[in-house]
């Protein structure tokens, strides 16, 4: 059976299993191939440019220089709707994600220079891999299936693409895997030193990023030998200590936001961004996921065949009455993803039924893992960068369900999704790189020169463009205060919201503009949505006509 303990059977049992608890120079040998991998597709890209929500983490850092405790005490104007608040962490955006703003100060220090953020998050990547590798033999398998694991985390959208911004994603990433195997390790061995490395790790994980919170239930839970009820009472009550980690978690968790919590924070509201409305969309894109770009419904569903047939049928008969029923709104694109919502819900129900049914320990673990991002399906968007965090137990599934099949064609599948992953996200570096340089193309060349001449330039936007056109020299224009002023410049990105400062200004008089097409292919607009399902379920589409518009417009 797929989710049984697959490192059992004579295909992967002839292969030798490396102790975890070996020196490191050994683990790091098996990790390589995964580093290389990371820095091989990075180092083109270390130079790209900010995009998205890389300023407030940037401006977060910038503010840490001045209020070491208080990294949300900045303004911003973001949302693309002119929601200007006094106090950043009012926004609910980056509130609680403190942990990136203070890793990125050297960035702020070397005067912002992209190529130091970028490294720094090659590191990451790095150690992300090396804790990869170090779970995947605490659970047994063997060395091969380790160093695929390290190659599955690092090819597997949307991990490089996060390695590609200032974002706190594979921070994140990899201090919840450093977490978890130290709760493996210290269930084994019972050493103070990984109970003290676990506890830091898993606390400090929800500082980077709030949604990563539940893995300190998890790792609770991880911590039991058995689910059953009155057995997992009596360990509770015969090993108390063994919880000790989770309490120096909660310690460090507590203690992050309590000294850096906003104070005199305002009265802006927080949940602007949550609300129930947002589930269907959301579940949607979280199913979606599960089937594209992420392999682990085509894995399900092929390496359980015989079952699958009888799974799918009625799956199949309803995208068929989809298409005929609504023959005229429905294309290729949307009959796929409607497949991949319907095949991604079989194959986690079926992955679901099957472990519980088998009482099997470790694939409980792995499928409460992997529905860790459902509790934010209330939040404004669920983009694909939310399932980073439960990408491991993707790739320990993916290991042990192509463990049921032959030695031979659990390699060449290993190799076959290797490549394939790393090849699509090669492409959405590269259409995302175009992306992300837009806003600094746009700056250098509607508001440097400008500014350079004596004249003042306001902007309006969010995204990379409003970091870049503060480092052009411009000025952020705020509704309810003075700003363009009459004869002054205002420039604006139309993608990033700047439409809605124009509207302020209906005296104006348009002075220059760029359009930027995408000649590798869209990440965000046009049906892509690689930050943000709410621009689409696809992390990339082909549309080499879309353009990003910027304009410079002079007051009157």
């Amino acid at each position: 059976m797929a989710v049984t303990n697959s490192h059992a059977g004579p295909a992967v049992s002839a292969m030798q299993v490396v102790d975890a608890r070996r020196p490191r120079q050994k683990i790091v040998v098996l990790a390589l191939p995964g580093m290389l991998l990371a820095a091989l597709c990075l180092l083109p890209f270390v130079n790209k440019a900010y995009t998205i929500d890389d300023p407030a983490f940037l401006l977060e850092a910038r503010q840490i220089l001045k209020t070491p405790l208080q990294p949300w005490s900045y303004p911003i104007c973001w949302n693309g709707d002119e929601t200007c608040l006094t106090r950043a962490g009012n926004l609910g955006a980056n509130d609680h994600e403190g942990l990136i703003g203070y890793l990125l100060v050297p960035v702020i220090v070397a005067g912002g220079a992209e190529w130091l953020a970028h490294l720094l998050q090659i590191v990451l990547a790095c150690l992300a891999v090396l804790e990869m590798v170090r779970l995947t033999l605490r659970l047994k398998f063997n060395r091969i299936q380790a160093a695929v694991t390290g190659m599955f985390v690092v090819a597997i959208p949307p991990s490089l693409s996060m390695a590609s911004t200032a974002m706190p994603d594979i921070l994140a990433l990899a201090l919840c895997l450093t977490g978890i195997e130290r709760i493996a390790a210290w269930k084994d061995e019972r050493r103070w030193h990984q109970a003290i490395t676990a506890g830091v790790a898993l606390g400090l994980a929800p500082y980077a990023r709030p949604h990563v919170a539940l893995f300190l239930p998890l790792a609770a839970l991880w911590l039991f030998d058995d689910f059953k009820v009155r057995k997992a009472l009596t360990q509770f009550r015969q090993q108390q200590r063994l919880w000790t980690p989770i309490l120096i978690a909660a310690f460090v968790l507590f203690a992050a936001n309590f000294l850096t919590r906003l104070r005199d924070g305002g009265l802006e509201p927080k949940d602007m961004l949550v609300g129930p409305q947002n589930i269907p969309l959301n579940l949607i894109a979280y199913l979606h996921y599960l089937s594209f770009p992420i392999p682990f419904t085509a894995v399900w569903l092929i390496a359980n065949w015989r079952r699958a047939k009888i799974l799918l049928a009625p799956q199949v008969i309803l995208i068929v009455i989809s298409y005929v029923m609504l023959f005229r709104s429905m294309t290729l694109v949307r009959e796929l993803q409607l497949a991949a919502v319907l095949f991604g819900f079989v194959a986690l129900a079926d992955m679901l039924y099957v472990c519980l049914r088998a009482s099997d320990r470790v694939g409980i673990l792995l499928s409460l893992w992997v529905l860790m991002p459902l509790p934010a399906v209330i939040y404004v968007h669920l983009p694909i960068k939310y399932m980073l965090a439960v990408l491991p137990a993707i790739v320990l599934i993916l290991i042990r369900t192509l463990s049921s099949v032959s030695w031979n064609r659990a390699l060449l599948a290993y190799g076959t999704i290797i490549l394939i992953c790393t090849f699509y996200s090669i492409v959405l570096l590269i259409a995302d790189a175009d992306f992300a340089g837009y806003g600094r193309r746009a700056a250098s060349e509607l508001i440097a020169p400008y500014v350079a001449r004596g004249e003042k330039v306001w902007y309006g936007g969010q995204w990379g463009f409003y970091w870049y056109a503060q480092q052009a020299g411009g000025r952020v224009s705020k509704p309810g205060e003075p700003g363009p002023n009459p004869g002054e410049l205002l420039a604006v990105g139309l993608m990033e919201g700047g439409d809605v400062t124009l509207k302020r200004f209906p005296n104006r008089e348009l002075i220059d503009s760029r359009s930027y097409d995408s000649p590798h292919g869209r990440t965000m607009g046009s049906g892509a949505g690689l930050y943000s399902n709410y621009y689409g379920y696809l992390p990339w589409r082909w549309n080499p006509n879309a353009t990003n518009t910027y304009q410079l417009w002079r007051i009157h």
